[in-house]
């Protein structure tokens, strides 16, 4: 092989992914939130599960995108595993339409007429000091670029009639039967693999066969290949990721190499059925080949979902059972950033650590019933015991959150985004300080205990009254966050009105007692240990809520 044509040929495959990435993370970073709220109010049903999965891909142009996004929705807790398989489904689907673009315009027009207008007008709205309009610039960048790239690509790859000799050594892997098909398979997997893109995989495929340099039955076992091998990205990226991450990872792993077995087994038939519906022999007519594969890419993807949407549940079961069987032990609290390759970005990375945060504050009301009862029952060691744990987990995880937070900031963060960074930052130091109170609480109440301190029944009652302030204080913040996306419905006015009135009720409960303990120091024959513990409990129990009110105030 000729080695200028092959540096022509990655470098034309290096501007076709870059140009892929960048369109999709483009995209995500000017339609992300709404693409996010989209794909969990479409999650409803099976159906518009797979609906929601083709719409996003197709839009954003990247499977492997919306497989991460879904697995980190899993992961989160955002999403039930039956509902992400459905949306793999519909990912699967999406993803031929880049087949399709590259078909229809990639091979008709001349590329450069609209690729380069593209990036030249992407590059004047990418300076823009407006976020939008700077996104969408990088938009048409990559659009521009991937085409660029295509168009490199094709040139590069000539014609078989008039330079047989420059791909020649694939003329020895083509012969006539099924083995060629099964071969070309392991090829197009190894091929998606090794550039993570069924895009770019698909792109090269259609150039080879358009160039005469494999068969239309090579092209086609590729294309089965490519569908293995994307779904190597959603696997990677579960790796740090709870068991439900890995189930969906193994979802889209399963539901692919079923739908290339039964296609290998019906390859005549399912072969018969392109030939009839697209005109033109690819042996004779080359223009026909890109639109056989094309079509030979949709279908095998829509039928596939066909067939198995009705058995989305028997799936889940099917990888549960696997993935618990071999994950026996319990899962890890600490957060990873589910992304890889080239699926990374600040988009995706959000929607984990909000998560992730939000399910850190519902954990954290745990500690508070917990303390509630070592305050007014009887003493329990190993109640005691679990708040030191839960303190020092929430240490750990706090140092995992500050570390992911740190990964997106260096990936570049501007607008809302950077906002929101500091936001988590602030609510993460102040969850952390509440479980240094919890703590703080419980090593007095085992102090006091060793030296036969107890509380007295009216302070118990005041803790009581102050526990109750926080619980409400706690629901707060928990029930609006539980259905939001991010933490700006915080900033309502309404909540933090309320917010306020708490921390205001706590602050008299505190004043008012702290001065009854006062008048008890000029008493004589008072034993004022109990009402000092009261108080040294009670000034914990109000930087609790000092706390609390920083987390709904966070962004401001």
């Amino acid at each position: 092989m000729n080695w200028t044509i092959l540096i022509q040929v990655l470098g034309g495959l290096g501007i076709f992914i870059y140009g892929m990435k960048l369109l999709s993370e483009s995209l995500q970073r000017v339609a992300g939130e709404r693409l996010r709220s989209f794909l969990s109010s479409m999650t409803r049903n099976r159906v518009s599960s797979v609906i929601s999965g083709s719409v996003i891909t197709a839009s954003i142009q990247s499977s492997s995108a919306t497989t991460v996004l879904v697995v980190g929705f899993v992961n989160a807790g955002l999403m039930q595993l039956p509902q992400a398989v459905g949306v793999i489904m519909g990912a699967n689907i999406g993803t031929t339409v880049t087949a399709w673009i590259v078909s229809l315009l990639g091979f008709k027009f001349n590329i450069m007429l609209f690729a380069l207008p593209a990036i030249s007008l992407g590059v004047l709205f990418h300076f823009s000091k407006k976020e939008s309009r700077s996104g969408w610039g990088s938009f048409l960048i990559g659009f521009g670029l991937l085409f660029l790239g295509l168009d490199y690509l094709k040139s590069a790859v000539p014609d078989s009639a008039k330079d047989p000799e420059s791909f020649f050594f694939l003329k020895e892997y083509i012969q006539p039967g099924f083995a060629t098909v099964l071969f070309f398979v392991l090829v197009g997997t190894l091929l998606t693999i090794l550039i993570q893109s069924s895009s770019a995989s698909t792109a090269i495929t259609i150039t080879l066969a358009f160039a005469g340099y494999i068969t239309i039955e090579a092209a086609y076992g590729m294309i089965l290949g490519e569908n293995i091998g994307t779904t190597i990205t959603a696997n990677l990226a579960a790796i740090p990721g709870n068991r439900n991450a890995k189930k969906a990872a193994l979802a889209h792993t399963v539901f692919n190499v079923f739908g290339v077995l039964w296609v290998l087994l019906f390859f005549p038939s399912f072969t018969g059925l392109i030939d009839s519906l697209v005109p033109g022999d690819p042996l004779t007519n080359k223009d026909s080949t890109r639109y056989h594969i094309s079509l030979f890419h949709t279908l095998f993807n829509v039928f596939n979902t066909l067939l198995l949407i009705g058995f989305v549940n028997t799936l889940s079961s099917f990888v549960s059972k696997i993935v618990d069987s071999v994950s026996k032990g319990k899962d890890g609290d600490s957060i990873r950033l589910l992304q890889s390759g080239s699926v990374k970005t600040t988009e995706l990375a959000m929607v984990e650590v909000v998560e992730f945060t939000k399910k850190v504050i519902r954990d954290t009301y745990d500690s508070l019933r917990l303390t509630e009862q070592i305050l007014v029952e009887a003493y329990d060691a190993s109640k005691i015991m679990l708040v030191f744990k839960k303190e020092n987990e929430l240490d750990n995880v706090r140092s995992d959150i500050m570390s992911c937070l740190n990964e997106i900031q260096q990936s570049g963060v501007t607008g809302n985004y950077a906002k929101d960074v500091l936001g988590i930052m602030e609510r993460i130091k102040a969850i952390e300080e509440m479980g240094d109170n919890f703590a703080s609480i419980a090593r007095k109440v085992r102090k006091a205990n060793r030296q036969k301190i107890h509380l007295d029944k009216a302070s118990q009652t005041v803790v009581h009254s102050q526990i109750e302030i926080l619980k409400s204080h706690y629901d707060l913040l928990l029930s609006n966050l539980e259905n939001a996306h991010s933490f700006d419905i915080l900033a309502n006015v309404s909540i933090r009105n309320q917010s306020k009135h708490y921390r205001f009720q706590m602050i008299q409960s505190v004043k008012k007692n702290e001065s009854k303990v006062g008048k008890k120091k000029n008493q004589k024959k008072t034993n004022l240990l109990p009402s000092l513990l009261y108080r040294d409990i009670s000034r914990n129990l109000d930087n609790i809520s000092r706390h609390l009110n920083t987390s709904i105030y966070a962004d401001v």
